[in-house]
C-alpha cells in the first residue's frame, strides 16, 4: 500500500518512501472486510496496491460512494 505523507499506521512495515513522499508500507490484515473498513476512513490518505482483491472491494467501494455523493437529487424529489 502507499501512505500519503504524515499519515502513520499502527503494525505498518515501512518499505521505503516513493518519488511523491508517499511511503510504501505492507500492513498485516485480520480479513479483506475489516482491512477494507480500516483503509476506507482513511479517505484518499491511502492507495491500497495489493492484494487485487482487496484493490478491487476499494474501487467497487469508491466508485458506489463517488455515485451516491455526485448525485445532487433528493430522494423525495425535492
Amino acid at each position: 500500500m502507499r501512505v500519503a505523507p504524515g499519515v502513520r499506521l499502527p503494525r505498518a512495515v515501512h518499505e521505503c518512501v516513493d518519488s511523491d513522499g508517499w511511503t510504501l508500507a505492507r500492513v498485516p490484515i485480520e480479513s479483506l472486510g475489516h482491512a477494507q473498513g480500516e483503509f476506507l476512513r482513511l479517505g484518499a490518505d491511502i492507495e491500497v496496491l495489493e492484494p487485487a482483491e482487496l484493490r478491487a472491494r476499494m474501487a467497487r467501494t469508491i466508485s458506489e460512494l463517488a455515485e451516491r455523493y455526485g448525485n445532487s437529487a433528493s430522494p423525495c424529489g425535492d
